[in-house]
């Protein structure tokens, strides 16, 4: 029996370069998605696996390159290469603007190209709502209470509160730009035993921390008529008493 023929051996190299090929550890990039409030401070993190020495690129969402290699390429100083080392690669932003937000390529060019996306959001917290009164509060007419505020992203969540008890409001919101504006709207027929209640617009949000809201508390100056009611010194008169009659008169304004 005749033994199996053997590859030439011209064609021995090849094949063992393709098995190597085929069983070698590929370079990757992995990126990690980050959230930041408007003005504040971001950290772009990409993790570099059986990095050799290749070729490294950071680009911004308009896909301008930021870093090659460690070597700043665009002229914005906010950016700064925080670290790059065999394991990862950090990118610090300052100053975070919402033009900012969007897709950050970090890109590693080897035999094969990799890349991975880290997304950067960016939040807008809100200001204390501003609360407006339409007119002035009158006994048995209708009050209408707005909640107002002008930017957030995303749009913040508005409630009323009185005495911890929720009112029911109207909420409403639109976007201008990369922001939103909303405003709740509260109605209520007050009566004079509300005169001097205090209500409060709350503002939840996730770029606030937890458990916090932004209030704004506004009391109640509710105008009502006047009423009068006499008082006598005494119940019981005896003739030759001095009875004194004291008249009380209630109202707002007085």
């Amino acid at each position: 029996m005749q033994p199996p023929p053997r590859a030439p051996p011209a064609l021995l190299p090849g094949l063992l370069l393709l098995w190597a090929a085929g069983h070698g550890r590929a370079q990757e990039v992995q990126a990690e998605n980050v959230t930041v409030l408007e003005g504040g401070t971001a950290e772009i993190t990409c993790h570099l696996h059986r990095y050799d020495g290749s070729i490294v690129v950071i680009q911004n969402p308009a896909r301008q390159t930021l870093f090659f290699n460690g070597t700043r390429a665009l002229k914005d100083e906010r950016f700064e290469l925080a670290e790059f080392s065999r394991r990862r690669l950090r990118l610090r932003l300052a100053r975070a603007r919402l033009d900012d937000e969007g897709g950050y390529f970090c890109q590693l060019y080897a035999d094969d190209t990799h890349h991975q996306i880290a997304t950067l959001t960016v939040l807008v917290p809100p200001e204390p709502p501003l609360v407006q009164a339409g007119a002035l509060a009158v006994e048995g007419e209708e009050l209408e209470l707005t909640c107002l505020v002008p930017r957030a992203r995303p749009p913040a969540t508005l409630r009323w509160y009185r005495d911890r008890r929720e009112l029911p409001g109207r909420s409403s919101h639109r976007q201008e730009g990369k922001v939103f504006w909303q405003r709740s709207v509260l109605r209520l027929r007050p009566e004079r035993r509300d005169h001097g209640a205090v209500l409060t617009c709350e503002a939840s949000h996730p770029a606030l921390g937890r458990g916090q809201r932004r209030l704004t508390p506004f009391q109640l100056d509710v105008q009502y008529p006047p009423s009068a009611r006499i008082h006598p010194s005494q119940s019981v008169l005896r003739q030759g008493d001095t009875l004194v009659l004291t008249c009380a008169v209630s109202g707002n304004p007085r």
